[in-house]
């Protein structure tokens, strides 16, 4: 009986981690929602990161993303090169490479960082504008 309830534990806790990474993932403290990021995008000095690979990148994209991949090994040295006065709005495809970026962004002094919920990915499902 005494290893069921552990058992069983144990599965709900693993349920619950499931639920939460799967409908939560890309959210964090500096998400916004499209429109949010796209009242921000059209404000004076802001820079629009996109964190996705050098070929994720190459696909559709927001329009003057500039791209610092999360995973590129330079990632952290080109951060600390960017201006620490400027408003940061950052995507990849579902927010969570960008939500790990806005939290290393505020751990590096950055205070005016954004994470677009959901990444292009939700973007371009509410019929925002891309280029490629």
């Amino acid at each position: 009986m005494k290893n069921k309830i552990i058992i069983i534990s144990i599965a709900a806790i693993a349920a619950v981690f499931f639920v939460y990474n799967f409908f939560l993932a890309g959210t964090s403290e500096f998400s916004v929602d499209s429109l949010r990021f796209e009242e921000l995008a059209n404000e004076q000095n802001v820079v629009i990161l996109d964190v996705r690979s050098k070929f994720e990148y190459g696909g559709d994209k927001i329009a003057g993303a500039q791209n610092i991949s999360y995973s590129a090994a330079d990632f952290n040295s080109r951060i600390e090169q960017l201006d620490r006065n400027k408003t940061y709005l950052l995507y990849c495809a579902s927010g969570s490479r960008s939500a790990g970026a806005c939290r290393i962004m505020k751990d590096k002094g950055f205070k005016k960082i954004y994470n677009l919920a959901g990444g292009i990915d939700h973007w371009k499902s509410e019929g925002k504008p891309v280029i490629r």
